[in-house]
């Protein structure tokens, strides 16, 4: 099936296709119940469009009655990346997607540099490797304690900004909002991985506010508040169907966790390979009949690889050792003294001072725009009748304040970005693109 996603009418077109093919009915959707459909803010705007205009269309499937829409987590840890590399390394209303594996590299190396020279801190002793050849588990969760309590919290900074200005050091003050900042988003990433969603939920409520500062990611900011709005509301027996299967785990092994837009991501990925194949039975007919195997043969190559220590002779991804770019940022973090209150730093008129993302969100519900968006809308739909042309329609702005804030939010992914799962077998592209080419071949 050839359809433009990225259309109102191909979403429509797509959803009843899926359904058609599933031979699935109107009465067996009844008996079925709801169906969750993740995906990124484009996917989610679309489908709440299409069931505005249906709402009153009695037919189960007319009316896309079983659909619940879900944000896709993966999409939304990516632009929660993008907010904290943009604030602290880049520019807020950059017009284009900072990369996320770089991104996502960048703050697990950096945060881990700040760790290791705030534990060099507070932990008492001359240096942070002499402290930690003795310490016990208790003197470390004391120390943590310490490091959190003031290096890592909003209270920490309002105490650090409480001083009078010819007190007041601008970097630490930078670096305590960097800290708090990509902190919020490595818990999402470990907790993604562990499988708590209850802290991706949590995650997610302090986002919604910070999102909303200006030249940040407005549209990002309106998702959470809706989803998480629409939670509340549910039954208790829907929101227990939503929360567990926002997540999911291929393997029933501890932290292997995924989310199902994720998942997604890697199916298309791999559908693209396969088309790639060359073979005079290339075509979308074909497509459509292969790629419905794709994770069935991805795992039986996976199986003869290994059973038959097979060489893979593709691109891996594969961690690197970051012990000695993690302790090149402590020693730079160290010489400066940027995690140290310094009053009379030498360059602190230099120093350009970063938002307070969340202050700024929390300051954005004082304005007119937010007493207009948060109110009950008027917007009146028009019918959309099954098979009639449709306009793509764009209801994602309330009113013109906001759009000086709506920069880039879509973020093409990449491979580069989809090799960050290990799990993922990429190394292993050429062989699978060889056997579509020989499939493809047998069916002539």
């Amino acid at each position: 099936m050839h359809e433009d996603e990225s259309s109102l009418e191909g979403t429509i077109t797509v959803i009843n296709k899926l359904f058609e093919q599933l031979q699935t009915s109107s009465e067996d959707l009844k008996d079925h119940g709801l169906v969750f459909a993740n995906g990124d803010l484009l996917t989610d705007s679309l489908i709440n469009t299409v069931e505005g205009s249906r709402r009153n269309s009695n037919d189960v499937l007319e009316g896309m009655q079983p659909l619940v829409r879900r944000l896709g987590i993966f999409h939304a840890k990516m632009a929660g990346c993008r907010l904290v590399v943009n604030e602290h390394w880049g520019k807020p209303n950059a017009t284009i997607p900072a990369p996320w594996k770089p991104s996502h590299e960048l703050l697990q190396i950096s945060s881990a540099g700040h760790v290791r020279d705030a534990f060099r801190i507070h932990c008492g002793k001359a240096s942070f490797a002499e402290w930690a050849a003795t310490a016990d588990l208790n003197d470390f969760d004391a120390v943590a304690g310490q490091v959190y309590n003031s290096l890592y919290t909003t209270a920490a900074y309002d105490a650090a900004c409480d001083r009078g200005d010819a007190q007041r050091d601008a970097a630490f003050e930078n670096s305590v909002l960097y800290n708090r900042d990509s902190l919020l988003y490595l818990l999402l990433v470990s907790s993604i991985k562990a499988g708590d969603i209850g802290r991706v939920v949590l995650v997610f409520r302090i986002w919604a506010v910070m999102m909303r500062s200006p030249k940040t990611m407005p549209k990002y900011a309106d998702a959470f508040f809706e989803t998480l709005n629409r939670i509340k509301t549910y039954d208790p027996v829907l929101q227990r169907f939503f929360l567990h299967n926002w997540l999911v785990n291929l393997t029933g092994l501890a932290f292997r966790f995924k989310e199902v837009d994720l998942l997604q991501e890697h199916q298309n990925f791999w559908a693209k390979i396969v088309y790639n194949a060359k073979g005079v039975n290339r075509s979308w007919s074909w497509l459509a009949r292969i790629t419905v195997c794709i994770f069935a043969l991805r795992d039986a190559m996976k199986t003869v690889h290994a059973t038959f220590k097979i060489p893979d002779y593709g691109t891996k991804h594969t961690v690197p050792d970051m012990q000695n770019e993690i302790r090149r940022v402590a020693e730079a973090l160290e010489k400066d003294r940027v995690q140290e209150l310094w009053s009379q730093r030498p360059w602190k008129d230099q120093v350009v001072r970063v938002r307070d993302l969340f202050e700024e969100g929390a300051n954005y519900l004082n304005t007119r725009g937010a007493f207009s968006r948060y109110t009950e809308p008027t917007t009146v739909y028009t019918v959309i009748p099954p098979g009639s042309d449709v306009e793509q329609t764009n209801s994602n702005t309330a009113d013109g304040e906001d759009d000086n804030e709506n920069v880039q939010e879509d973020y093409e992914v990449t491979q580069e970005d989809l090799e960050m799962d290990d799990e993922e077998p990429y190394d292993m592209i050429s062989s699978l693109l060889d056997t579509a080419e020989v499939m493809a071949d047998d069916m002539i």
